[in-house]
C-alpha cells in the first residue's frame, strides 16, 4: 500500500495542503533553479520514506544530478526521445517496475523539440495514467506553454502551482479545502531550502483583482491603464507578488463602479469539490472520510471491509443515504430487514437507519456510503 509523502518543506506542505498519493503537481515558473530547489526536497523527503523515485530527463546532461533516483533517458538522442515512445515506456513501468514518486524535467526542453501541441498531449496522456496508477508526480512548465496550453494542464491536473516573481500562489489543489485555493504566499529560495510565507493582503487583492477581469472580461493592460500603473503591476498584484496603493484601488473602484471590498476578495469560490482516496484521513479503521463538511450539505466516505469484516456507524444519521457498491458482497443491517448488495447495486435509505454492515466473502468489500444533511 503507498504511502503518500510530502513536499519536504513544511510550509510549502502547510500552503499546498500537503500531497495525495497519485497527484501529479504542476510547478508554474521562469526560474528553474526554484523548480530544482522544489524538486530536491520532494525527492529527499520520499527516499526518507523509503519511496522509489524515477526520474524523467529529458537533457541526459543532468541525468545523474538527482541523487536517490532511478534514470529514465528521454533526452534527444535516447530510444524514448520522441512523446509516443516515452508515453509507452511509462505505461509499461507503472505496470512492472510500480515506482512510488515520478519528478519530470522542465518542460521547456520537449516543447523545443516537440512542439507546445504535442507536449501537452504527451501530458494528456501522462498525468491521468500516473494518478490511476497511484504515483505522485512533479512537473515544471513556464510561461512559453502560452495561456491556452496552461489552461489546458491546470484543467487536467490535480495541482497546479505559480511560482514566479517571489511568490507562490495556489491556483488548483484538488481534494483539499477551498480556502487554501488561490491564497498567495512570499516565497523565499536559499540555502535552508524552500520557504513559503503567508501574505493575507496580498492573497486577498490576488483572489479579487483576478475574479474582478474574469467577471468584466478585462485584460491586465486594460486594467492597469484604468487604475493608471503598467500592466506589470496588476500582473505582480494577481500573483501576490506586490500590492496596489489605496489612491489605484480606489480608482479602480471609482472608474469601474464596483465597492472596493470586491477587489479584496477574502474567498475562493470553487465551482465543484472533488474528494480524494487519501489514506491519512481515517474515521476507523474501515471508513475513510471523502468529503466530510456537513455545512455542504452532503456527505462522501468510502468504506472498506476486509474479509469476513463487520462494523457500524460512528453515529447514526437520521436522513437520506445512499450505499453504493463497488466491489464484493456486503449485507446491510436496516433492523427490520437486511438486504445483501453485490457489485454496482445501490441502496436508498430515507426512512430509517442503517445500524451496521457485513462483508460475507472471504475478500475484500468496498462501497461509497452518501449521507444528505
Amino acid at each position: 500500500m503507498r504511502r503518500p509523502t510530502g513536499t519536504g518543506f513544511d510550509s510549502i506542505d502547510d500552503a499546498v495542503g500537503g500531497l495525495i498519493t497519485g497527484d501529479n503537481v504542476v510547478w508554474l515558473g521562469d526560474d528553474r533553479s526554484v523548480y530544482a530547489a522544489l524538486r530536491t526536497g520532494f525527492v529527499e523527503a520520499a527516499t526518507r520514506d523509503g519511496q522509489r523515485v524515477l526520474h524523467v530527463a529529458f537533457d541526459a546532461s543532468v541525468g545523474h544530478q538527482i541523487p536517490d533516483t532511478e534514470w529514465l533517458d528521454a533526452g534527444p538522442r535516447s530510444a524514448f526521445s520522441q512523446p509516443r515512445a516515452l508515453a509507452d515506456e511509462l505505461d509499461r513501468r507503472f505496470r512492472e517496475d510500480r515506482p512510488d514518486c515520478i519528478v519530470v524535467d522542465d518542460l521547456g526542453g520537449p516543447i523545443r523539440r516537440w512542439g507546445v501541441a504535442t507536449t501537452v498531449d504527451f501530458f494528456s496522456r501522462a498525468c491521468p495514467t500516473m494518478l490511476q496508477a497511484g504515483i505522485t508526480a512533479y512537473w515544471s512548465v513556464g510561461s512559453e506553454l502560452g495561456r491556452s496550453s496552461l489552461d489546458a494542464v491546470r484543467q487536467i491536473t490535480q495541482c497546479f502551482i505559480d511560482v514566479r516573481n517571489g511568490s507562490l500562489r495556489v491556483v488548483k489543489s484538488e481534494g483539499r479545502a477551498s480556502s487554501q485555493q488561490g491564497v498567495s504566499y512570499r516565497l523565499r529560495v536559499d540555502d535552508a531550502g524552500v520557504t513559503a510565507s503567508i501574505a493575507p493582503s496580498g492573497g486577498r487583492l490576488a483572489r479579487g483583482l483576478a475574479a474582478l477581469r474574469r467577471d468584466l472580461s478585462l485584460t491586465q493592460q486594460e486594467l492597469a491603464t484604468i487604475g493608471g500603473v503598467t500592466a506589470s503591476a496588476i500582473s505582480q498584484a494577481e500573483s501576490g507578488a506586490r500590492g496596489l496603493s489605496l489612491d489605484t484601488l480606489l480608482r479602480i473602484s471609482d472608474e469601474l463602479a464596483v465597492p472596493i471590498d470586491r477587489l479584496v476578495s477574502a474567498a475562493h469560490q470553487p465551482q465543484y469539490q472533488l474528494a480524494r482516496h487519501d489514506r491519512r484521513r481515517r474515521l476507523g479503521d474501515s471508513v475513510i472520510a471523502l468529503a466530510a463538511d456537513a455545512t455542504v450539505g452532503t456527505r462522501v466516505f468510502l468504506v472498506e471491509l476486509a474479509d469476513g469484516a463487520s462494523d457500524t456507524p460512528d453515529q447514526p444519521h437520521h436522513g437520506v443515504e445512499v450505499i453504493a457498491m463497488i466491489g464484493g458482497l456486503v449485507q446491510i443491517d436496516l433492523g427490520t430487514d437486511r438486504p445483501v448488495l453485490r457489485a454496482g447495486d445501490a441502496l436508498v435509505v430515507a426512512d430509517t437507519v442503517v445500524k451496521s454492515w457485513r462483508n460475507l466473502r472471504s475478500e475484500p468489500a468496498r462501497f461509497f456510503r452518501v449521507l444528505r444533511d
